[in-house]
C-alpha cells in the first residue's frame, strides 16, 4: 500500500502529494504495539519545512551541514563534482537485474528525509563523530548533551519489531536509529546502547559509546545483501580490539 521508496516518489510525487497518498493508507497494527520500517522520517521531512517554512535541504545545510563542515553534503551534487558520484555495478550477481539509481545531479519534486542526500564518507563521519561526542564537533555545539541521550536510547518500551523487518532480534529503536539492548541475541556483536543506521544503497554507520568508536561504511550496492556486507564490517572492526 506504500509507495516504493521515498527515493522513486520523490522523483514523480511533491512532498504534499506522499504525505497526501500516505494519509489515506490504513494502519496496519495498533499504535504502540509494533515497530515497522516506513516512511516516517519522510514524513518528519515534511513537518521541518512547515514548520521552518525552508525547503529541507536548506534547513539542514543552515542547521547540520554547514556548522559540521560537511562540505559535500546535499541533497543534488553540482555539476562540479559529477566525477566523484561512486557508480554502482550495472548487474546484480546475486540476482541478475539490472541496477538502476536515481541521478543525484537531477533536482527531486520533493527532498526525502528518509533516503535522498548524498554525501561522503568525510562528512558522514564528522555528524557521527557529533553524536559520539554527545552533539559536539570541534567546539561547535549542534545538540545538547541530554537531546543525544535521549534520541538514541530506545524509544519501543513494550512494543516489538516486526519479525524480518530491520533492525533484526536485540535491537529496539530511538528516533531515526535503531538501539541494541543487550550484549546478545543480536545477529552481530556490539554493546549495549551502541546505535545507527543503514542505508539502502549499501551506507551503514554506527556509534558505539562504550568503545568510544563511531565507524562509517560506504558503498553504492543496492539490494546485494543489504545487512550482510555492514554485519561483516562490524564483526571485523570490533574482533581487532585488543584491549
Amino acid at each position: 500500500m506504500y509507495p516504493e521508496s521515498s527515493n522513486a516518489a520523490s522523483l514523480e510525487l511533491t512532498g504534499d502529494e506522499l504525505i497526501e497518498k500516505l494519509a489515506q493508507v490504513r494502519l496496519l497494527y495498533q499504535p504502540g504495539t509494533m515497530c515497522e520500517y516506513g516512511l516516517s522520517t519522510d514524513v518528519l521531512g515534511r513537518v521541518v519545512e512547515v514548520v521552518s517554512k525552508q525547503a529541507l535541504g536548506q534547513f539542514l545545510s543552515e542547521r547540520i551541514f554547514q556548522p559540521l563542515k560537511m562540505t559535500d553534503t546535499s541533497f543534488v551534487v553540482p555539476e562540479s563534482k559529477r566525477a566523484r558520484v561512486a557508480q554502482p555495478l550495472a548487474v546484480d550477481p546475486n540476482s541478475g537485474k539490472d541496477i538502476k539509481l536515481p541521478d543525484p545531479m537531477v533536482a527531486r519534486k520533493f527532498e526525502c528525509g528518509g533516503g535522498c542526500a548524498v554525501s561522503t564518507p568525510s562528512d558522514y563521519i564528522r555528524f557521527a563523530q557529533m553524536l559520539l561526542n554527545r552533539g559536539t564537533l570541534e567546539g561547535t555545539r549542534l545538540l545538547g548533551r541530554k537531546t543525544v541521550e535521549y534520541m538514541t536510547a530506545d524509544q519501543l518500551g513494550s512494543a516489538t519489531i516486526r519479525p524480518g523487518d530491520f533492525p533484526g532480534p536485540g535491537y529496539g529503536f530511538g528516533f531515526t536509529m535503531a538501539v541494541r539492548r543487550e550484549v546478545g541475541v543480536a545477529r552481530v556483536t556490539g554493546s549495549p546502547g551502541d546505535y545507527g543506521w543503514g542505508g539502502a544503497y549499501g551506507t551503514t554507520f554506527w556509534v558505539d559509546p562504550k568503545e568510544n568508536l563511531t565507524v562509517v561504511f560506504m558503498s553504492q550496492a543496492p539490494g546485494m545483501n543489504r545487512g550482510a556486507y555492514p554485519n561483516l564490517i562490524k564483526s571485523a572492526v570490533l574482533s581487532a580490539i585488543r584491549d
